[in-house]
């Protein structure tokens, strides 16, 4: 396998025709850009910073294997995915447990789809995952291999806003397989399970309101994206004592992490109201 794949590179890289193959910038940018010309497509890695042991059956010798992250963009369909080395644990043979972390945010529970062979595993929200790793390059994923105890991987995404323009003109936005209509937004009725503050910075409270006794609710109208993130642009106070909470109660919300909605067991999209009070102790 190792031999068939250094020789596909190895055409890749010889036919100047039909592939182009940027090298890495910098130490600062991990990330190998593969993009076939004659074939439009776009895969970019990225080496996790550490190994795991893996293991491709029960009773097989473990070995050492380096994660790798790839974004792939082929017929305008966008993928994120974690290719592991190793079978992954499933709970309904579709979808996987995956926690994730942000930078040193705390660990948020999810659900990624298994590939056919079951070692890798494609994330929810391809377009979300992007954003959160151009404003949170330090990342770390927890997988769980089938029959064995919880890994840790690392990555280091710094570089990632070099490449997004590339990203976003093989796969626009809004484009098959990203945006709306493949991912709706759902109501917070409709939904089995309630997104849900899990993580919120501390509530900045406007001087000149405080020293004046000005105090109340504030309701935050977002879509929480299936990462747990309010989506910037959904920001909306439709509530307030005074116009002059607005920046602050939107701050609170927009770095807010929450446990994303579900419906059937699938984080989903979803739009809420968030209520942020103003109290003087």
């Amino acid at each position: 396998m190792l031999t068939l794949r250094i020789s596909i590179a190895t055409l890749l890289l010889a036919s100047s025709a039909s592939a182009q193959r940027a090298t890495r910038p910098a130490t600062t940018d991990s990330w190998e850009v593969t993009e076939l010309t004659n074939r439009p497509s776009l895969t970019l890695e990225l080496p996790a910073l550490n190994t795991v042991r893996a293991a491709r059956a029960a009773r097989a010798a473990a070995f050492e294997v380096r994660p790798v992250l790839l974004v792939r963009c082929q017929e305008r369909e966008l993928d994120v995915f974690l290719s592991t080395g190793s079978v992954l644990d499933s709970d309904d043979n579709v979808l996987t447990p995956v926690r994730i972390q942000w930078g040193s945010e705390p660990p948020a529970d999810s659900r990624w789809r298994r590939s056919t062979d079951s070692t890798s595993a494609f994330a929810p929200d391809p377009r979300a995952l992007l954003r959160q790793l151009v404003s949170n390059p330090d990342l770390r994923i927890e997988i769980r291999p089938s029959g064995k105890s919880a890994q840790i991987i690392r990555f280091n995404a710094r570089g990632l806003e070099r490449h997004m323009s590339q990203v976003d003109a093989a796969c626009p936005p809004g484009g098959n397989g990203d945006g709306p209509a493949a991912d709706p937004v759902y109501a917070e009725a409709a939904v089995d399970e309630r997104a849900e503050i899990v993580s919120a910075p501390q509530l900045d409270y406007p001087p000149a309101l405080r020293h004046a006794g000005l105090q109340g609710r504030v309701t935050v109208q977002a879509v929480i994206d299936t990462l747990g993130r309010a989506e910037p642009a959904s920001l909306k106070v439709i509530a307030r004592p005074s116009t002059a909470f607005d920046q602050s109660a939107r701050a609170y919300v927009l770095q807010a992490v929450f446990r994303p909605a579900r419906v059937k067991g699938r984080a989903v999209r979803v739009l809420i109201r968030v209520p942020v009070d103003y109290k003087i102790e």
